[in-house]
C-alpha cells in the first residue's frame, strides 16, 4: 500500500504541473524564447531571391529614395511635412528657392499626391508657381522660370 503523503506529493506535482502547462505561453516568438527574430527581403534586382536576415529592436524605417542623378541636394532646415530634403536640377534654380518649394509642398498637406504650390523667392523676390508630381518616393516640382525642384 502507498503511504497517503507519497499520494499527497504526487498530486500536488500533478496539479502544479498541469497548471504550468495551461498557463505557459503557446506561442512564444523566436526572440523570446532565446533565437533572433527574422525578417525576409526580397533583393530588389534579382526576382524571387529571398534573403533571411536577422531583425533588429530599433523601430522600422522607410530609407529616402535617392535624388535623380545630376540633382544638386541642398542644405536642409526644418521639416516641413514628412519633407526634410531638398535638391535642384540644371544649375539655374537656388537652393533658397528650393527650400521654399519644399516648405510650400510640405506644409500644404498633399503629402505624397500631385499639387500646385506658390512659393516665392528669397533670390529674386517673385511668387512662382510649381506643379509638384511624385514618382517613386520623389517629389518633382516644375514652374517659375524653368525651375526644377525636387523634394523627399
Amino acid at each position: 500500500m502507498i503511504p497517503v503523503s507519497v499520494i499527497g506529493v504526487i498530486t500536488v506535482l500533478a496539479l502544479f504541473g498541469g497548471l504550468a502547462w495551461v498557463l505557459w505561453p503557446k506561442d512564444v516568438p523566436n526572440s523570446a524564447a532565446g533565437g533572433a527574430a527574422q525578417t525576409t527581403i526580397t533583393a530588389a534586382n534579382t526576382p524571387g531571391t529571398t534573403t533571411t536576415a536577422p531583425s533588429t529592436t530599433s523601430p522600422t524605417t522607410t530609407r529616402a529614395a535617392n535624388f535623380p542623378a545630376g540633382a544638386s541636394a541642398c542644405p536642409g532646415g526644418q521639416p516641413a511635412g514628412s519633407y526634410k530634403e531638398s535638391a535642384t536640377s540644371g544649375g539655374k534654380t537656388s537652393c533658397e528657392f528650393a527650400e521654399a518649394v519644399r516648405i510650400a509642398y510640405g506644409n500644404s498637406g498633399a503629402t505624397g499626391a500631385s499639387s500646385t504650390v506658390s512659393a516665392r523667392s528669397p533670390v529674386t523676390g517673385k511668387e512662382y508657381t510649381m506643379a509638384c508630381k511624385v514618382t517613386s518616393g520623389i517629389v518633382t516640382c516644375t514652374g517659375g522660370d524653368n525651375a526644377v525642384v525636387y523634394l523627399r
